[in-house]
C-alpha cells in the first residue's frame, strides 16, 4: 500500500498540514493524489487535458510540482497556470471542454494548512469520488503513460477577456478589497477596476503567511479592518475575499456586515426582474428571510444541504440560475457558467447597487431582519451524530415543520432551528433564528435541552 494519510480525504477536498510538525500533505502524497486523479479522469470522463493552479501559500509550489509529475505519469497532458484563484482554475477547466481541474489552495486555513480541491469542468469531484482516489492510492491501481506538460503565463487576461464584458456598470463606485494577503489581491483589484470602479487595497500584497488576519470573510473579527478602513475613506462598500477567492464577504458604507444570505437575497431579486419564475438553491443554514423573499419576487426556493459541491450540484439537477451558502460560496448560472466565483459575485452585487441611487445600507433594509443567533458547533463524535439528530427529531415532532435535507430544521410558529452533522469535523452544527431574541433563544434552548441527554456532547451553556 502506497503511504499516505487517510485523515487528508475529507468530504468535499483533500486538506491537512503541509508545514512544521506532523506534515500530512506531503509533496509525496501530491504525486500519489496526481496519479489517482489522473487515472479516475481517464477511466471515468475519459479525459486527459487537466488544469493545475495554486494558491500563494509556501507549501504550494513544491505540492504543485509533484502533483503535476503524478498527472503526467499518469497519462494527463497537464496546463500549468500558477499562481491563481480558484474561480479562474474552475474558468479555463469549462473552457477546455470541461476538462479535468487541480487547485493547491489551502483557502481561508491557517498557512501551515493547504490542500487539493479536485474539479471535472464546474463539477467539484467529492464524497465518493474523493474516496474512489485513495483506494486507487492504497491499491496502488494506476494508469502508467507520459503526458505533456504546458505552462500558461499571466491566466487572468484570457478569464478577463471573457467575464469582464458579461457585466456593464451603470456608474462607477468606490470599492474597498480586503483580500487577506491571499490571490484576491492579485486579481480582485485588477478585475473591478476593469469593470470601471475605483479600488482601495487592503492587505492585497501577496504574503503566504497572512500576517493581518486570517483570509475567512465568515469570522466577523477578520472584517474589522475592512470595516474601518471602508468608513475612513467614504466607500461606497468593502468586499472581502477569502484565500482561494471563492467565497465572498461584503460591509456596507457603514461598516456593518452583510451577511452572505443577505447578498444572495438581494441577488435573487435583481435576478428575478430578468428571469421570472427562476429558481434559486440555498442551504439549510440560509435565513428564512432568503426563502421569504425569493417567494414573493415570484421565484422558487429551494433548500439544500450545505456543502459547495451539494450546492452546485443541485443547481444542475434543477436548473436554478443562482445558488449560494451563508459561508460566502455564490454560484453564479445566470449568463455563467454556475460555479462559485467571488469576483463575479462581487461585480454582480456592485452592478446591482450601481443601478440603485440609495446607499447599500438602505437596500440591504429592504429586506426583512429577523434575529440571528451565531452559529453553535459543539464537539460530538462522529458515530454519534446521527443518533443525536434522530433523538431531536422524535423529541421536537409535531412542534413544527420538519425539513430532513441535512440534518434537522425545524420552522416554528415564530422563527426556526437546524441541527445538522459537520461533514468534516467531529462537531454538530446549530442555529436559530426568530421574530425577536427571545424567540430565537427560546428555539436554542429547546434544541440544547435534548443535546444535554448526550454526555459525549460538548457542554452546552
Amino acid at each position: 500500500m502506497a503511504p499516505i494519510d487517510a485523515k487528508l480525504f475529507k468530504k468535499y477536498d483533500i486538506r491537512g498540514r503541509a508545514q512544521g510538525d506532523n506534515v500530512q500533505l506531503t509533496p509525496e502524497s501530491a504525486y500519489l493524489i496526481g496519479r489517482a486523479f489522473g487515472t479516475t479522469l481517464f477511466r471515468v470522463e475519459g479525459k486527459r487535458q487537466v488544469i493545475v493552479g495554486r494558491d500563494n501559500r509556501h507549501s504550494s509550489p513544491a505540492l504543485e510540482n509533484a502533483l503535476v509529475e503524478g498527472l503526467s505519469a499518469s497519462g494527463c497532458n497537464v496546463l500549468r497556470i500558477g499562481m491563481a484563484s480558484t474561480p479562474i482554475l474552475y474558468w479555463y477547466a469549462v473552457q477546455h471542454d470541461n476538462a479535468g481541474g487541480v487547485m493547491i489552495t489551502g483557502s481561508h486555513l491557517p498557512p501551515e494548512q493547504n490542500g487539493v480541491k479536485l474539479c471535472v469542468g464546474a463539477r467539484n469531484l467529492y464524497g465518493d469520488g474523493l474516496q474512489g482516489l485513495l483506494k486507487l492510492i492504497q491499491t496502488d491501481d494506476f494508469d502508467g503513460d507520459l503526458g505533456t506538460i504546458k505552462i500558461k503565463n499571466n491566466p487572468i487576461v484570457d478569464y478577463m477577456v471573457d467575464v469582464v464584458p458579461r457585466l456593464r456598470m451603470p456608474r462607477s463606485l468606490h470599492v474597498v478589497v480586503d483580500a487577506g494577503n491571499g490571490t484576491g489581491g492579485y486579481f480582485g483589484p485588477r478585475l473591478l477596476r476593469a469593470w470601471g470602479h475605483r479600488v482601495t487595497e487592503l492587505f492585497c500584497d501577496s504574503d503566504g503567511n497572512y500576517p493581518n488576519h486570517q483570509p475567512d470573510p465568515q469570522v466577523p473579527e477578520n472584517m474589522a479592518a475592512l470595516a474601518k478602513k471602508t468608513v475612513e475613506v467614504h466607500a461606497d462598500l468593502g468586499i472581502a475575499f477569502d484565500g482561494d477567492a471563492d467565497r465572498i464577504g461584503v460591509v456596507d458604507e457603514n461598516g456593518e456586515i452583510i451577511t452572505a444570505d443577505r447578498i444572495l437575497a438581494l441577488l435573487a431579486r435583481d435576478l428575478l426582474m430578468r428571469q421570472p419564475g427562476a429558481s434559486i438553491v440555498a442551504d439549510v443554514l440560509t435565513s428564512q428571510v432568503f426563502f421569504d423573499e425569493v417567494a414573493r419576487a415570484g421565484g422558487v426556493p429551494i433548500m439544500w444541504a450545505s456543502g459547495h459541491a451539494l450546492v452546485k450540484a443541485k443547481m444542475v439537477e434543477t436548473g436554478a440560475l443562482l445558488g449560494g451558502e451563508m459561508s460566502g460560496h455564490i454560484f453564479l448560472g445566470e449568463n455563467y457558467y454556475g460555479f462559485d466565483d467571488a469576483y463575479f459575485a462581487a461585480a454582480r452585487l456592485l452592478r446591482l447597487l450601481g443601478a440603485v441611487q440609495i446607499p447599500l445600507s438602505k437596500l440591504n433594509g429592504q429586506i426583512a431582519t429577523l434575529f440571528s443567533t451565531p452559529e453553535y458547533r459543539p464537539h460530538c463524535p462522529d458515530d454519534i451524530k446521527q443518533k443525536v439528530i434522530d433523538r431531536a427529531r422524535q423529541t421536537l415532532e409535531g412542534q413544527g415543520e420538519t425539513i430532513s435535507v441535512d440534518g434537522l430544521r425545524v420552522r416554528f410558529e415564530r422563527g426556526w432551528g437546524l441541527l445538522r452533522a459537520s461533514n468534516t469535523e467531529p462537531v454538530l452544527s446549530l442555529r436559530f433564528e426568530g421574530v425577536t431574541e427571545a424567540d430565537a433563544y427560546a428555539y436554542r434552548n429547546l434544541f440544547f435541552s435534548v443535546l444535554r441527554q448526550f454526555p459525549e456532547v460538548e457542554s452546552l451553556q
